[in-house]
């Protein structure tokens, strides 16, 4: 069916049935027929498929899924993006042979058969190709789990992706969320990766723990997890850039990502330069419906606009001042109740108010708290202060940039660059809670090292 609800009728990827790990393992067998440049030849078919139907796909994300159209169109390039780039970042598994004291060594990479994801709702289009893409490079299948919330346009972008691949090469998990949970733990899964909030990544965590005590087979668990990112402003940098970085990086997809700039820290000497620019840059974002090319940030759901106004309201009580935003409203007449704008926020937060959720946790909303630090080591305290690491950007003067960026807790660090900076070799990945393996490629994630050594002679 091609409305987007069920893809049935794809040859490859289908609602999961009863007997979805049987199908899925055949489907490896059939995938292990394969070498490394005939699997990266098949992607790379799977990446005009994508690109043929790039329109049909930002169509079905900004309907389904709420985004900005720019921004389903950025996710579509980053998805491109990675695509192109992953016969290099393959090449790190491609077999070969290394140093032995005697005969000889020859190292392999072996799939761990069927890779199960846990998809967020907030990037419907990269996150299921990155995990499909890097999957089959390994020579797995994958069993797919979206959001509900957006089901149709990551069916879409895998039925694309793997129109060429043997049946079962990827299937979407249309059950109930604790049916679909179950997976997790089900035989038959060789490695999990989960997209999805630190909350939940724990919950599965557990729910293994559990599994295993019974016996389960142990396998990966790959989290992504929830981002808290810093942009420190450092005094000399160059203040237009770092402003227009901030409003982009902060509230980009009405700031529901992972590796958006959630907490600005500006060093004091800086403020009276980056204050006023930071204002205007976010002031120029147009708030509005997803589906008006204008829009940068488009409505989101009630219960994130509930948590924001209570982040707000905290935040307001502790001392915080809103220097830019803070509209919003409940349901205006030109959106649905399923959606609902907020202006894009950002609140001074003095010291003494850093305790707050606001910044102390992961805000999933256009509001960003920012602070002022006394020094750049002060703004480096400041940013590791937290459980979360995953990464982080720095603007300033480049030898006093790069001392602040060797300094931060954070597996994925830009300078002078944007935190939405698009390039697919610079990996997302996190530490603490937001993450296990820090910026490491999928595709050297989902293989296992295999070493077979021969004697001399044998």
């Amino acid at each position: 069916m091609r409305d987007g609800t069920v893809l049935v009728d794809s040859a490859t990827v289908t609602t999961a049935p009863k007997d979805m790990l049987d199908v899925a393992r055949y489907a490896v067998q059939e995938i292990g027929r394969m070498d490394l440049d005939q699997r990266l030849d098949l992607i790379a078919a799977g990446a005009r498929a994508i690109a043929a139907e790039e329109q049909a796909i930002e169509d079905l994300a900004v309907a389904e899924a709420g985004q900005a159209r720019k921004f389903a169109r950025r996710e579509i390039g980053s998805a491109l993006d990675l695509l192109d780039a992953l016969p290099d970042l393959a090449e790190a598994i491609r077999p070969r042979e290394v140093p032995a004291r005697s005969g000889s060594t020859r190292l392999e990479f072996a799939p761990y058969g069927v890779v199960f994801g846990w998809h967020s709702a907030n990037s419907p289009i990269w996150v299921p190709t990155l995990i499909a893409a890097s999957a089959f490079a390994g020579g797995n299948a994958v069993l797919a789990r979206p959001s509900r919330r957006v089901g149709s346009t990551t069916a879409r972008v895998l039925e694309a992706l793997t129109y060429r691949w043997p049946l079962g090469a990827v299937q979407v998990v249309t059950a109930p969320p604790e049916d679909a949970e179950a997976l997790i733990t089900a035989p038959g899964i060789g490695a999990v990766v989960a997209h999805a909030s630190t909350a939940t990544c724990r919950r599965h965590l557990a729910r293994l723990a559990q599994a295993y005590e019974g016996g389960a087979t142990m396998r990966p668990y790959i989290p992504e997890a929830s981002g808290n990112d810093a942009m420190i402003v450092l005094d000399g940098a160059d203040m237009d850039r770092a402003a227009d970085a901030a409003a982009l990086g902060g509230f980009a997809n009405a700031g529901q990502l992972c590796m958006a700039a959630k907490r600005i820290i500006v060093e004091r000497a800086a403020r009276d330069e980056f204050v006023p620019r930071l204002i205007a840059a976010v002031q120029a974002l147009v708030t509005g419906p997803a589906d008006d090319e204008r829009t940068d940030v488009a409505p989101i759901a009630p219960a994130a606009l509930a948590r924001a106004v209570d982040d707000l309201e905290e935040a307001i009580a502790a001392g915080g001042k809103v220097i830019t935003g803070g509209g919003g409203t409940a349901e205006g007449d030109s959106h649905p109740p399923a959606a609902v704008p907020l202006e894009p926020t950002v609140v001074l937060l003095p010291r003494s108010a850093l305790h707050v959720r606001l910044w102390r946790d992961e805000s999933f909303a256009p509001l960003r708290g920012l602070a002022v630090a006394d020094d750049a080591r002060q703004a480096v305290a400041l940013a590791n202060d937290t459980p979360f690491g995953l990464g982080a950007a720095v603007f300033g003067p480049h030898e006093a940039a790069m001392n602040v960026a060797t300094a931060l807790k954070g597996a994925r660090i830009t300078v002078n660059e944007g935190p939405l900076y698009q390039d697919p070799h610079l990996v997302v990945g996190g530490i603490g809670d937001s993450g296990l393996a820090g910026a490491r490629p999928k595709v050297e994630q989902l293989v296992f090292a295999r070493r077979v050594h021969v004697a001399a002679g044998g």
